[in-house]
């Protein structure tokens, strides 16, 4: 009698320890899986600020070289046509 006990108190121990570490390894699982997350939102994030400051770089430089243009002009030294072609050569 006193070795169903035993091994009962034995079976309960185990289980409880089998469930305690199950819940462990879950957690870890998922703490990786968070991590893997966070660090491809951030690549995500650090790709869309690149190609933000790229297009930003991109606009001022169109700005400049009509600019520039526009100087041209006003100086004389080119057409408003002239002006007007260039223009679009730039923009597209």
């Amino acid at each position: 009698m006193l070795n169903y006990l035993v091994f009962g108190i034995a079976i309960i121990i185990f289980a409880t320890v089998i469930i305690i570490s199950g819940k462990a390894i879950s957690r870890g699982i998922e703490a990786r899986q968070n991590i893997k997350d966070k660090s491809e939102d951030e690549k995500i994030a650090t790709s869309d600020i690149k190609e933000n400051v790229k297009i930003s770089n991109s606009n001022s430089n169109l700005i400049d070289q009509i600019n520039d243009l526009n100087k041209l002009k006003e100086q004389g030294i080119i057409s408003d046509e002239e002006f007007k072609k260039a223009k679009e050569k730039i923009l597209n």
